[in-house]
């Protein structure tokens, strides 16, 4: 009896890349956290994203380090426990194959938090700006634009919402 093939669905619709990605980010993030006897692997490490090639054959884990200056050693030492890691996958789920894992920086985190720190310091210099311009000696002075028909709502009989 041939077996019967369901016809595949649209990529984004599939469910099963991301079930096997948030068991591999947690087994992994998991294994991480209590760490290693490697020296390598050291500072702040953590996953920030796991990709899968559309077979399930293959998956690309982003990490993240703290400091910086850890972050060559670490990936080494990250790629050099590849065998741990799917051991310790294959013992903890129930999947029939364990992808292999290959371990990339992520500096999309650091990127992110370099552009929030650029818009903070923008938006602090500009109230700075406007600090400095403001006269506080005239009370009749408005930020912002005024508009001259609020100004005079009942101006040549028109209607007036507030009336």
């Amino acid at each position: 009896m041939a077996r019967r093939r369901f016809q595949e669905t649209q990529h984004t619709e599939r469910i099963r890349p991301k079930q096997v990605s948030s068991v591999l980010s947690r087994v992994i993030q998991e294994r991480i956290i209590r760490g290693f006897a490697d020296p390598r692997i050291r500072g702040l490490v953590s996953v920030t994203k796991v990709e899968l090639s559309a077979d399930l054959l293959t998956a690309w884990i982003g990490i993240s380090v703290l400091p910086d200056k850890y972050e060559t050693r670490v990936l080494s030492g990250l790629r050099s426990a590849d065998g741990l890691f799917r051991k310790l996958v294959r013992d903890e789920t129930s999947l029939r194959r364990v992808p292999r894992l290959i371990f990339r920086l992520d500096t999309s985190m650091k990127d992110e938090a370099a552009l929030d720190a650029a818009i903070r310091d923008g938006m602090d210099s500009a109230e700075r700006d406007d600090a400095t311009e403001t006269d506080p000696a005239d009370p009749d002075r408005r930020d912002g634009p005024v508009d001259a028909e609020a100004s005079n709502p009942d101006r040549d009989g028109e209607f007036s919402p507030d009336h």
